[in-house]
């Protein structure tokens, strides 16, 4: 049987399946969820910023108003308070002020530190908080652990003119330089200079009333003359004084030996010093007598021969020609 060719152009046609675009093509006109256009963040979140820093409110420091020596030391801790009902101890981060820096400073954190006697308002201040006290300074006599000789010239032949008032003087060119030894302010009013003659202490030079020496400062006393000149930091210069007319020989030092002693008002010693036979250091008659090392040396040696030295004597320096350090030398960090 033969088939139209109609028929079979009818049925080729109704066989032919039509294109599938559907999954395929993206049109782009789907906003339904299909299409991902990139994260624009959650509405609900801003991400993270940070904690909410607590705000400071106060400071306070666990300080009361004090009487204290030049022996103590006044420590305190600051405590901040927060709105959040923390608190933290900002001692090390507060700033610190005396009133007179001559009678009190601080040097560490939380840490006053007497130089002198005096009255001296005080005060702490951290994130624009302040808190303030008082603290009453007094001085406290000198005991036998506070000051040495540490250096004796008792040949005033020798070259140079030591006390420094342009003339030569075998008696008024002596000296002893006393210095602090310790970490304290020392008061030295009424204290004595005494040289041993024949067995008995002869009172050399009584220091007036008011004589301070604070920590790592030095006073040095001339036989005589005009020392006004005579300026050096940390070092006090006087000339000897005995209130006894009888005795116009300034320091009157052996040059063959002696000892020379400090004592306080009540007449125990306070510091001695020897030399010649038996003593801390044979007779030295061309140059000064000085701890080895300066003020902490436990021995004595030649000045002009000391390790740095710069000469055959150095009233009011360490024998190198450097400086006492005074108190900030001694308490700063």
């Amino acid at each position: 049987m033969r088939t139209s060719p109609l028929l079979l152009l009818a049925g080729l046609v109704a066989c032919t399946p039509a294109p599938d675009t559907g999954d395929k093509v993206d049109s782009g006109t789907d906003t339904g969820g299909a299409v991902d256009t990139g994260e624009t963040g959650e509405t609900g979140e801003t991400g993270e910023t940070g904690e909410v820093e607590p705000v400071l409110t106060g400071i306070v420091w666990d300080y009361v108003d004090t009487n204290i020596t030049t022996r103590d030391r006044v420590t305190v801790v600051v405590t901040a308070s927060f709105d959040d009902g923390s608190t933290a101890d900002v001692t090390a981060a507060a700033a610190y002020s005396t009133e007179d820096s001559a009678v009190l400073k601080v040097y560490t954190p939380g840490v006053f530190q007497p130089i002198d006697s005096g009255y001296v308002a005080i005060g702490a201040n951290y994130g624009g908080f302040d808190v303030t006290g008082a603290l009453n300074v007094s001085l406290v006599p000198a005991t036998n652990a506070d000051l040495v000789f540490n250096e004796v010239l008792a040949d005033g032949t020798v070259d140079g003119d030591p006390n420094g008032d342009g003339r030569l003087d075998s008696v008024e060119d002596e000296f002893v330089e006393i210095a602090n030894l310790s970490a304290v302010t020392v008061d030295l009013s009424g204290c004595t200079i005494v040289e041993d003659d024949f067995g008995s202490d002869i009172p050399r030079h009584t220091f007036a009333e008011g004589t301070v020496l604070r920590a790592g400062e030095a006073i040095v006393v001339f036989g005589g003359g005009m020392v006004g000149g005579n300026s050096a930091p940390n070092v006090t210069f006087l000339a000897a004084q005995n209130a006894d007319d009888a005795l116009r020989y300034g320091l009157s030092l052996n040059n063959e030996g002696e000892r020379v002693s400090l004592l306080d008002p009540t007449g125990g010693i306070l510091t001695t010093f020897s030399y010649g036979a038996g003593g801390d250091i044979d007779a030295i008659e061309d140059a000064s007598m000085v701890r080895s090392p300066d003020v902490t040396g436990g021995t004595w040696t030649h000045h002009t021969y000391a390790a740095g030295s710069t000469g055959d004597f150095s009233p009011g320096h360490y024998v190198d020609g450097s400086d006492f350090p005074g108190p900030d030398g001694i308490y700063a960090p």
